[in-house]
């Protein structure tokens, strides 16, 4: 016969048997959120600990590198790229990759485009004694016209204030339209035997969907002066007029005839006509470019390197600048001159309120 269980009042529980030897249970007390939210805290804190002694470490492995100094705030590191290491005398290769494009980073710290890598590279070859020439690698599909402009102004600059000091360019995969304005001027161009180069001339793409916005029951409403009447012009729900496409191929003209005038001051080699014949846009190959005479020679570093040292009779060795990452770039990812090639693609072309001149080829992006 069973034990018929004690009478516990209403609304008292019943509680679990107690076993003769064994001790009662304390009843389990439950984890309040301040308890979860302490444990969050601490995983914080062990995980910025950690990424502090990251950064430590990696600070100090920058800072046992080879530097070339403090430029405009921004610290570089040299790298060896051809001729004996440690030489004294030095050629400072400045690397064009990528669009021509200057533009600013939203990140803390940024290095900017390229105008302000390639000034602030100049400066330094400006101020090192040690450094005796400078080689500009271009592998560019070119860029907004202002920003190839800036960039061969700077270099006919340097040339002007540092004669002693040779400038040379040596091209890449591609070195097109904004990237060869560049490399005239300079004192020689070689181009390595598979790079394209050429397309000399100016282009200035929009999208137009007209036809497409009156399919659709689309219409933008622009409201202009009557006497400013060009004012929504490329605009891209209607169709351009005779007169606005007349304006706009009078400015594509006038800087190509920049363009060519740019070239035929830095080729010596080739008269005006010659120039207006290769500037159709058209690009070329090596060899194609040598014999029309937009390059010098074939070739590759060690072409570049032997050209250096008998200009200035005596050995050299060829570094590069690699700009030394800071705590910004660490913490956000913004390493070199810029963010690479598809950034500046992206910047040259999108981020601007419209469309732009370039001397850019646009088969090369």
């Amino acid at each position: 016969m069973s034990a018929t269980p004690p009478y516990l009042p209403p609304g008292v529980p019943p509680q679990a048997p107690h076993w003769p030897g064994s001790q009662p249970q304390a009843p389990r007390e439950a984890r309040g959120v301040a308890f979860f939210v302490a444990i969050f805290l601490g995983i914080l804190l062990v995980a910025s600990g950690g990424l502090n002694v990251l950064l430590l470490l990696l600070s100090v492995g920058t800072l046992a590198g080879a530097g070339m100094g403090d430029l405009d705030g921004i610290a570089f590191d040299e790298v060896h790229i051809a001729g004996e290491r440690g030489g004294r005398d030095k050629v400072l290769q400045i690397p064009i990759r990528g669009a021509i494009a200057e533009a600013g980073s939203a990140v803390l710290g940024s290095a900017g485009g390229t105008v302000s890598y390639v000034k602030r590279a100049l400066r330094q070859a400006a101020q090192d004694e040690h450094i005796v020439g400078v080689l500009f690698l271009i592998d560019s599909p070119g860029g907004g016209v202002t920003d190839s402009d800036d960039i061969h102004a700077q270099v006919m600059r340097f040339r002007a204030d540092h004669p002693q000091k040779k400038v040379m360019a040596l091209f890449g995969d591609i070195a097109a339209s904004g990237g060869y304005y560049v490399a005239v001027a300079t004192e020689h161009i070689v181009a390595r035997s598979t790079t394209i180069t050429g397309s000399i001339g100016v282009i200035m793409s929009a999208w137009n969907f007209a036809e497409a916005a009156k399919k659709l029951g689309v219409d933008q409403i622009a409201i202009k002066s009557a006497r400013t009447p060009y004012k929504d012009m490329l605009s891209p729900t209607r169709a351009m007029t005779g007169e606005e496409n007349a304006m706009l191929t009078s400015i594509v003209d006038e800087l190509l005839d920049r363009f060519v005038q740019v070239v035929d001051e830095g080729r010596s080699n080739l008269d005006r006509d010659q120039v207006l014949a290769s500037a159709t846009g058209a690009i070329f190959t090596a060899k194609q470019a040598k014999e029309r005479g937009l390059v010098d020679d074939i070739g590759d570093h060690e072409h570049a390197l032997t050209w250096f040292q008998q200009k200035l009779g005596k050995p050299v060795t060829i570094v590069e600048p690699r700009r030394r990452p800071g705590l910004a770039d660490l913490l956000m990812g913004a390493f070199g001159p810029t963010k690479g090639a598809d950034a500046a693609i992206q910047s040259l072309l999108t981020a601007s309120t419209g469309p732009r001149f370039l001397y850019y080829w646009e088969g090369g992006r």
